[in-house]
């Protein structure tokens, strides 16, 4: 019953959300000229609304921080003037203010800092979408109507009252004609303010519909395995029936050379992960083949970024009949996927499959699938809080306990996931942060553009360059491929050209709220993809 009312929870929960699901701050580390930043942006669930930013000096100076919302598709020319961050009381080189967020879309926060090492900028990508509707509370609603009744009234005994005893002197009977007048007047008042009542609900009904209208819905797509292609090939076929942003999906850009990125996990238990990169068939439809994962039923996440900056998580479901495990198929050499389980599980079917690893809890680390452990490191003394920004730190060492040099994977030092354990939250973070890199690029783009108004390519033009791209990738050398990306995405080389590495991978996040959270932490040695898995309790 508890399994059945898990996944049942889980299956009402896919009917709702948005990118980065249930997850909505943004957490950047990054450089503003000659000053490191460490970012956090609390975005609002209704739009127009305010972002609370908070900007941490890595090397604290004396220094000014102005912020300013730049909108994809106005442009910098078309940005409100900028805003100084306020000096947080006791807390060296950190600073807060908050931005306003006026339209909806792909948007992005400038910030510039300005000391005595020069200045700089940098852009944090941030997606201002209506997720919610604000409700007035009760006590709220009562009082307003009984002060509307109130004001109805004195507006209308005041009228009446101009018209009758206002033009009377004192002590006199109002003559027929007036008390006439007077019901006249007290008539017209009532009518032209019912009228003007009605005039403004009408104006607030229609904005209303108007802000549904445009209130973000979340992408659907159905995913089932289709044995026309081969025994384990996934079609995911996305509905725009209806649908807000159909039009955009033409649009798709690579992030990390990827038109998608899909993960999958299995319910309720979470104990099976799969990060695959499916290829695009058309605008909407894209298949990949499955690595061999057991039965059972999934949560499915695909990760896709538009030309405009903006990102999107499409989740659904997905069930496998039968186990994949034998299959053959070729498939992407960056995908991935690994079995977690529990410390005291010791007879798991699984358990002696070479992707199988033991969940590591506080204390713990990771034995992967080479041999090599992966270690959590540091964290607060009295563990982690929801609302409070954190630097997850995670090393790898070989199985003398001597650190091992890690290597790029998919352009960057690391990738990872975190989920709740029902389901609620999910984000695909990287060391540099939250967001997408080529989200960033794009808006970095944008923001240097003169133009106050941005105009799409022609969208079979533009789909067709993006998937030359990425038949261009594919054609390359792993070698060849890591070093474009890293340029493409501005990662730290060495005098070398190559990325700077060593055994420890970081990542910024926030966790939203209360729960038990499963951190996959991904890292590539020797070729291989390395995943390793965590439980941590927030509170």
């Amino acid at each position: 019953m508890k399994r059945a009312a898990i996944i049942l929870l889980l299956i009402l929960w896919m009917k709702g959300g948005h990118a980065h699901v249930g997850s909505p701050d943004v957490a950047m580390e990054g450089v503003a000229g000659p000053y490191h930043l460490l970012v956090s942006i609390k975005p609002p669930d209704v739009i127009p609304g305010t972002a609370k930013v908070t900007v941490y000096l890595q090397n604290p100076t004396d220094a000014v921080i102005t912020t300013q919302p730049v909108y994809y598709f106005s442009g910098r020319e078309g940005a409100p003037p900028a805003e100084v961050l306020q000096p947080i009381a006791g807390s060296p080189g950190a600073y807060t203010g908050i931005v306003w967020l006026m339209q909806n879309g792909s948007s992005s926060v400038l910030l510039h800092v300005k000391g005595s090492k020069g200045e700089g900028e940098l852009v944090v990508p941030i997606v201002a979408i209506s997720t919610g509707e604000k409700k007035l509370p009760a006590t709220t609603s009562i009082s307003l109507v009984i002060l509307g009744i109130i004001l109805f009234v004195l507006m209308v005994t005041l009228i009446g009252a101009s018209v009758g005893e206002g033009i009377t002197n004192e002590g006199e009977a109002l003559p027929l004609r007036r008390r006439r007048s007077r019901r006249v007047a007290f008539a017209m008042a009532a009518l032209l303010t019912s009228l003007a009542v009605y005039g403004g609900n009408a104006w607030w009904g229609n904005w209303a519909k108007r802000y549904q209208h445009f209130m973000f819905k979340p992408m659907h797509a159905e995913l089932r395995m289709n044995d026309k292609y081969s025994r384990n090939t996934l079609e995911m076929t996305i509905d725009t029936l209806d649908n807000q942003r159909r039009a955009s999906l033409s649009y798709l850009v690579p992030d990390h050379g990827k038109i998608m990125h899909l993960f999958l996990m299995r319910l309720p238990g979470l104990d099976v992960f799969a990060h695959v990169h499916p290829d695009r068939k058309d605008t909407a439809h894209f298949i990949a083949n499955l690595p061999p994962m057991p039965a059972g039923k999934y949560l499915a996440f695909a990760d896709i970024v538009y030309s405009s900056g903006f990102t999107e998580t499409i989740r659904d479901t997905l069930t496998l009949a039968e186990d994949m495990v034998g299959t053959t198929d070729p498939h992407d050499p960056d995908d991935a996927y690994a079995y977690a389980l529990p410390n005291n599980l010791m007879d798991n079917p699984y358990r002696n499959d070479n992707n199988a690893i033991v969940c590591g809890k506080p204390g713990k680390g990771v034995r992967m699938k080479d041999g090599s452990e992966m270690v959590m490191e540091g964290g607060p003394a009295g563990g982690f809080e929801s609302g409070m920004l954190y630097t997850l730190d995670f090393a790898v060492y070989d199985s003398s306990r001597r650190p091992v040099k890690l290597e790029p994977y998919l352009g960057m030092q690391g990738h990872a996931v975190i989920v709740k354990n029902d389901g609620s939250t999910y984000i695909h973070i990287h060391p540099v942060g939250t967001y997408s890199v080529a989200a960033q690029a794009n808006l970095e783009r944008r923001i240097g553009s003169p133009d106050k108004e941005y105009n799409y390519d022609n969208r079979v033009r533009f789909r067709d360059s993006v998937d030359r791209l990425l038949r261009t990738l594919k054609g390359m050398s792993e070698q060849e491929r890591t070093t474009f990306l890293m340029r493409q995405m501005n990662m730290p080389q060495d005098t070398m050209g190559d990325m700077k590495m060593d055994n420890s991978v970081t990542f910024p996040y926030t966790f939203p709220q209360p729960g038990l959270y499963r951190i996959w932490v991904q890292v590539k040695r020797n070729g291989q993809v390395l995943t390793a898995a965590f439980d941590r309790e927030v509170k």
